[in-house]
């Protein structure tokens, strides 16, 4: 099953789907920190796809939620405000992690 592919029916009429990426995010919930994820853009919003020990968790952000997007090593970062702080996804399975970063760049500012 990949996280990546979000049904049509979910987009508003005005939005066009831009790159996404698959991989382990990396989020301290409980006692797990790994999850296998995606992060789907879209001309409006990032969409993030998680699945959580087999249930799926959908949570969506507007670009003025994000700080920045960006590489460092082996990881993709996204970076929000105070409260999330920096979440890393490492072993990108699928997508262009430096398209998605430029595309998601280039929506915050």
């Amino acid at each position: 099953m990949s996280l990546i592919d979000i049904d049509e029916n979910e987009l508003y009429p005005t939005e066009k789907l831009g790159p996404a990426v698959e991989g382990t995010i990396l989020y301290k919930v409980g006692e797990q920190t790994h999850f296998k994820g995606a992060y789907i853009t879209t001309n409006e919003r990032m969409i993030m796809n998680v699945d959580m020990n087999g249930e799926p968790y959908k949570r969506v952000f507007s670009y003025q939620d994000i700080v920045q997007a960006i590489i460092d090593k082996d990881a993709m970062f996204i970076e929000f405000p105070e409260g999330m702080g920096k979440v890393a996804m490492i072993e990108i399975t699928d997508g262009d992690a430096q398209e998605f970063v430029d595309y998601v760049n280039q929506k915050v500012q």
